[in-house]
């Protein structure tokens, strides 16, 4: 599959930051904050196998900051009485953690990339074999290092990981799209899901309870849902 982007380069200070937009913006996919550290991500066989694939670019393109600008996506009544605890979603930046990104410029950066007349198109081909397989194991030891770290800010969810971060949920993304519309046909009021929040940077407080995130990859279908 050949992803298109618009690329613009954003200078801040003695840095200057690469940011990708994939063209045309993806219908469909909505990512909901459920609470102060809690998001779900929901799409339909279209817009998850479009971000299972930027997923994959975002997994092999280690300088690239990727932008996808998902609150243009009005949330439905659904989702704002049974997901949202606001009135907007949040947009969606996946980067590396070796950018070493400045969260509090993203706000400066985002506008910038709105006023400027100044942007180039890639095209970047993805293919089966970059895909490739998920090691989960390597998550059930606490001195494993390569976590994913879950960030919201700006009205935007940042997933900060690694290539193999990506491309672990590119497949999960995958796997809620291949059985999303049978799982609800088959047993209606259920949907597929996986939760990505497996891979974040584990946090526990002076009780030793679970302090990060909830967050899921959801099967979301408007029209067959009807709601």
């Amino acid at each position: 599959m050949k992803i298109t982007f618009r690329k613009y380069e954003v200078k801040r200070g003695s840095r200057t930051y690469k940011v990708l937009i994939p063209i045309p913006e993806i219908e469909d996919l909505y990512v909901v904050s459920t609470d102060a550290t809690g998001a779900v991500i929901l799409g339909n066989e279209c817009s998850l196998e479009k971000f299972e694939y930027i997923l994959t670019v975002a997994a092999t393109n280690k300088d690239s900051v990727i932008f996808i600008p998902s609150r243009k996506n009005e949330l439905t009544e659904y989702l704002l009485d049974r997901w949202s605890n606001k009135d907007n979603g949040n947009d969606l930046v996946l980067l590396h953690h070796t950018i070493q990104f400045k969260r509090n410029e993203w706000k400066a950066i985002r506008s910038l990339i709105r006023k400027s007349k100044n942007e180039n198109i890639e095209e970047i081909i993805v293919t089966k074999d970059q895909e490739g397989t998920r090691n989960l194991s390597k998550y059930w030891h606490r001195e494993h290092k390569d976590y994913l770290d879950i960030k919201e800010q700006y009205e935007t969810l940042f997933l900060i990981g690694s290539k193999e971060i990506f491309v672990n949920i590119s497949n999960d993304s995958r796997e809620v799209r291949e059985e999303g519309r049978d799982l609800f046909v088959r047993h209606p009021g259920y949907h597929a899901h996986e939760h990505i929040d497996y891979y974040e940077r584990r946090k526990h407080n002076k009780d030793y309870k679970d302090v990060g995130w909830s967050l899921s990859l959801d099967f979301y279908d408007r029209e067959l849902w009807k709601r």
